[in-house]
């Protein structure tokens, strides 16, 4: 670059790419990298494995990778070396390791929560009947009166939810 004369010091012009390296979060090139990689996952390992896997995390060289079963890990692992060929050649991923996992895939036609191919898990649904939260509430006001019944209420139907969902533990 050339230097310009701008009152009384010399300064170096910058390329605006430059800039950006500063401007973005540490991971930021990592993330969008691995996020195309994670669309094109198919170009790396095949459409059949692509369909029972996903990437779902890169940290400190190492991919994790989710399978569906553990036929399909096993041939990921397998294929790690290809794997990680493909991401440099393509992407400029440097992978140094492929960790594959089994367990449940992502849904493919949602938005990601972090970029990385996994989403939070959602809860499992728990249907509590309402005798048994009404049973509760008047059990909550009878021990303390002076229990507001909107919050004995609550205090029920959160009561009725954890026996239901984990048991009378």
């Amino acid at each position: 670059m050339e230097k310009r004369r701008a009152g009384a010091r010399t300064e170096k012009l910058q390329p605006v790419n430059a800039f950006l390296g500063y401007a973005m979060p540490p991971r930021y090139e990592l993330q969008v990298k691995l996020g195309k990689a994670v669309a094109e996952w198919d170009r790396v390992v095949g459409p059949l494995l692509a369909e029972r896997s996903a990437p779902a995390d890169l940290s400190d060289g190492e991919l994790l990778v989710i399978a569906e079963t553990p036929l399909v890990a096993s041939r990921l692992s397998m294929m790690g070396g290809n794997i990680s060929r493909a991401l440099l050649e393509y992407w400029r991923l440097e992978i140094e390791k492929v960790r594959v996992v089994v367990g449940r895939l992502p849904p493919k036609n949602q938005g990601r929560r972090d970029g990385m191919g996994v989403e939070a898990p959602r809860p499992a649904f728990v249907n509590v009947k309402e005798e048994e939260v009404a049973a509760l509430e008047r059990s909550y006001l009878e021990k303390s009166p002076a229990l507001p019944e909107d919050v004995a209420r609550s205090l029920a139907r959160l009561q009725a939810f954890f026996t239901k969902r984990f048991g009378g533990r």
